[in-house]
């Protein structure tokens, strides 16, 4: 058996820069590079035939109750679900006949997937709050210089944290108005 040749992408793609991930991953298909495995800004293809093959992503809660049958509607409409991280799933079809099933046929119902990923975001703020927070760092404990050089390096990163995480969420909300917008034209 031969190994086949991969490759390693370091990408800095956001969540609501999903179009731009679609379509990257179907340029680099188009060039023999598929997907094969995804971590944040990481990506593993593998070398194989150029192909056109379209791409779209989808969140989902993979404890949701109605996980089973979301990922069959997906298979039996010709999707192969290719990875998933976190909740993210990356899904590929080869069209047949230049016809390719989309998986939201409105804008309103591809707001639905910014929502669900808003909603996966909500946890995340009891730990910036908390975990976070300055006057409960474990750094702010003696009186030492380094401990205070330490506590202020930590608090200035928390910081960028918390302001990326309100930019993250601003975006998306952003994303979610501009497509139900769109939808009422």
């Amino acid at each position: 058996m031969t190994e086949k040749e991969t490759k390693q992408v370091f990408k800095v793609i956001f969540a609501w820069e999903d179009e731009k991930e679609e379509k990257w991953l179907e340029q680099l298909a188009a060039e023999g590079w598929h997907l094969q495995w995804v971590a944040p800004f990481y990506y593993t293809f593998v070398k194989g035939v150029p192909e056109k093959v379209i791409y779209r992503l989808d969140y989902k809660m993979t404890l949701d109750k109605d996980y089973a049958d979301y990922t069959t509607i997906f298979k039996d409409s010709g999707w192969e679900l290719v990875t998933v991280m976190g909740n993210w799933h990356y899904y590929r079809i080869n069209p047949s006949n230049g016809r390719i099933p989309e998986i939201y046929n409105t804008n309103r119902a591809k707001a639905q997937k910014y929502r669900r990923l808003l909603l996966g975001l909500v946890p995340f703020l009891p730990i910036y709050l908390v975990v976070f927070n300055p006057a409960l760092s474990l750094f702010n404990r003696g009186n030492g210089e380094e401990i205070s050089l330490i506590f202020e390096i930590v608090q200035l990163l928390m910081f960028v944290l918390i302001l990326f995480f309100i930019y993250a969420v601003v975006r998306i909300i952003l994303k979610i108005r501009k497509l139900e917008s769109q939808s009422k034209e």
